[in-house]
């Protein structure tokens, strides 16, 4: 072949190409969607591109081939020819069609009318997972076109029920729903794990009878289930075992049941939310005609008192439960209700009840007394002592013994509100040292054995004297402990004959010292006060008096400042000077004195005030009548002389109140006096503004305040 042959046929190769890379672009695109399409067309741009440039590269090289020709010349045609022949009988490769590409669709163009939607069927266990997301209302809507099987199956699936009183419209779907409604969608949920009960703050009761409904229903549907393989187990010689087994369903674990955690929440809802009265749903259900196994049950979290007596005499079976947990004050009937749920537990570990130690007893004694029925117990807690008998505590220490607790509980939380250094205190503390010797393992010992009540406890501070000198090592660890979260210390001036040593450890949260009694009897008493006082770290306010109880310090109020003089020394001293907030708890009759007299709170009679600590609040309670109406007029002088005094002598002064005590016609008076001079004491324009409050937040007071 010459070379004007091989060029026609190159440039004949490169017009078919050209025409192939002309295609629709939209072609081009489709079978460029797969990565044969892509290589296949890299490729061919690159033999374009070499086609491109062949022709005028063999006209360059013309000569030069033209005479390999002339010097090949003497080869044989014959052997040429044979050559090609050769060639040409030899077996072609196949050859390989690549997928075909093609365009099905165009973004914003219809598909095809021949061409119907890409689609997936999804397996019945498939869509009843998907559907079993459902809320039980929201399910309802879909029951026609899912098929009864599929609607069963699809509330089958649910693990987890919530009777949720915080989102509008499942509140109102729960408060509408008809107990019967409620209890056949616990029997449809034959797999629910937990059953949330999320009720009002204080409103225990709001669809309790729906929450009975839910759990009876499912230990119904459960029944049903198990009866029914339980037949199949008799009837079916060994069939319905071996279908079992295959589906990974031990027939022996059919009565085992799923439901595992019944938990409560108080839910504090916004006050726009209206719960009407009487509370929806309720009134329990009437009661089931056998019992109702629950045998999964393990946690009974926080229940309220209202639901715990909801089970009684309804034969519920729950011999699981492990943990119960419950809220509010137990009174005859939530005792009652209490012991129904312990009295067929077989091992509980953690009980927890906020109560009276006689209470407790109660509950615990449902169990037998067979030296094993509380063995397992590991945490007990909320034993409130604050208010129990010596002879409550020593029943409850007689009953957990009885029932196989000796020194074996891990967890042991008491709960104290106060401890006084009275005889009555000193007993109870020491039945609750042998309580505690008696159940605790050392182990719940390596932690905090008592805390305060309700966020608030006070302690005398005579009681650790008593205690270090005469008490067990057990009531001087119980009393230890409480004196460092108590939040008032009080000192009454008591005897200790071998006083406890105070350091800053010893009351290291207590923010308030109350001064009552002898707290100022003489020197070596105010010393004491003092010494308590400054290793307080947390110290904020001083109190004289007691405005809960009306308790008098014994001190004219002139001791007072002196006291919070020589106070200011020692805290300086100590590098902790502080500003503080004081309340004088003083009789009517101090206000009727002259205002330069011991006994009078005012501070202008004094010699000098520079001594003071920073104060910046002042509360004055007023505890009684003047005698003789005719002395009304001195009091209201003498006691707004007082609040002028302290808004210009004390440094750092904000605020004032004089709060009155059980002194109504007192309070009257000075109201009606306040309220005829209140115009110009506002209107003067000076640095504090005056107000009379008397709301049922507090007791009737004058407020003066530093302007801001």
């Amino acid at each position: 072949m010459d070379v004007n042959q091989f060029v026609a046929k190159a440039r004949a190769v490169k017009d078919s190409l050209a025409l192939l890379l002309d295609q629709d672009p939209a072609t081009i695109a489709a079978q460029a969607s797969s990565p044969v399409g892509l290589a296949l067309s890299y490729q061919l741009g690159s033999v374009a591109c070499l086609l491109d440039t062949l022709p005028l590269k063999l006209q360059q090289r013309e000569p030069s081939l033209a005479s390999a020709v002339a010097v090949d010349a003497h080869t044989s045609t014959t052997e040429v020819a044979a050559a090609s022949g050769a060639s040409d009988t030899e077996p072609q490769a196949p050859v390989v069609s690549g997928p075909s590409y093609r365009l099905i669709h165009r973004s914003g163009n219809p598909p095809p009318v021949n061409q119907g939607p890409a689609r997936r069927r999804l397996s019945r266990d498939v869509l009843a997972n998907v559907f079993g997301h459902l809320q039980p209302w929201e399910l309802t809507r879909y029951r026609r076109p899912l098929g009864t099987p599929l609607f069963h199956q699809s509330a089958a699936n649910y693990t987890k029920l919530v009777i949720d009183c915080e989102d509008d419209t499942a509140r109102q779907m729960w408060e509408t729903m008809p107990l019967a409604v409620a209890h056949r969608w616990g029997k449809r949920a034959t797999n629910v794990r937990e059953i949330k009960h999320r009720h009002p703050e204080w409103r225990g009761e709001w669809c309790r009878g729906t929450w009975v409904a839910l759990v009876e229903g499912h230990g119904s549907g459960r029944a049903v289930i198990a009866d029914k393989k339980r037949r199949e187990r008799e009837g079916g010689e060994g069939t319905a075992d071996a279908a079992a087994m295959r589906d990974g369903d031990d027939p022996r674990s059919a009565d085992e049941g799923t439901l595992e955690v019944l938990p409560f929440e108080e839910v504090k809802l916004d006050k726009s939310v209206d719960i009407i009265d009487p509370r929806p749903s309720y009134r329990l259900p009437p009661a089931p005609a056998g019992p109702i196994h629950l045998p999964a049950l393990k946690t009974v979290d926080n229940i309220s008192s209202e639901c715990l007596y909801a089970r009684v005499g309804r034969q519920w079976r729950t011999p699981a439960v492990k943990t119960l947990t419950i809220r509010g004050d137990l009174h005859e009937s939530e005792v009652e209700g209490a012991r129904a749920w312990l009295g067929d537990c077989e091992a509980i570990e953690v009980l927890d009840a906020d109560e009276v130690a006689g209470v407790p007893a109660s509950v615990l004694s449902a169990l037998p007394a067979d030296g094993k029925s509380l063995a397992a117990l590991r945490t007990l807690r909320g034993i409130r002592l604050l208010v129990g008998t010596p002879a409550e505590i020593d029943r409850l220490r007689e009953v957990l013994v009885a029932r196989g607790v000796r020194r074996s509980i891990r967890e042991l939380k008491i709960v104290w509100n106060t401890l006084s250094n009275t005889d009555e205190d000193w007993e109870r503390l020491q039945k609750t040292a042998q309580l505690v010797d008696a159940v605790a393992h050392p182990e719940a010992l390596s932690g905090r054995v008592v805390r305060k009540s309700w966020g608030c406890g006070h302690i005398d501070a005579e009681f650790l004297s008593r205690t270090s000198s005469a008490g067990s090592p057990t009531m001087q660890r119980i009393v230890d402990e409480f004196a460092k979260t108590a939040d008032t210390v009080k000192y009454k001036g008591g005897d200790e004959p071998v006083p406890a040593a105070i350091t800053d450890d010893t009351f290291p949260a207590a923010h308030t010292l109350q001064l009552l009694g002898g707290a100022l009897a003489d020197d070596a008493k105010e010393e004491r006060a003092i010494e308590i006082a400054s290793h307080m770290p947390s110290l904020a306010r001083i109190d004289v008096g007691d405005a809960i109880y009306g308790a008098h310090l014994d001190a004219p109020a002139d001791e007072v400042w002196v006291f919070l003089e020589r106070l200011q020394t020692a805290l300086v001293s100590r590098e902790r000077e502080k500003s503080l907030s004081v309340g004088l708890g003083l009789p009517a009759s101090a206000f009727l004195e002259p205002l330069s007299d011991q006994e009078s709170p005012c501070l202008w009679g004094r010699d000098s005030n520079d001594k003071l600590p920073p104060i910046k609040d002042v509360a004055i309670n007023v505890f009684d009548d003047v005698a003789d109406a005719g002395d009304l007029e001195t009091f209201y002088q003498h006691a707004m002389a007082s609040v002028a005094s302290f808004s210009n002598e004390l440094k750092g002064h904000k605020r004032t109140g004089v709060y009155f005590h059980e002194s109504t016609d007192l309070c009257q008076d000075f109201e009606r006096r306040f309220v005829a001079e209140q115009g110009g004491l506002n209107f003067a324009g000076g640095p504090y503004k005056f107000s009379f409050v008397d709301d049922t937040f507090s007791a009737p007071h004058l407020l003066v305040e530093r302007r801001t």
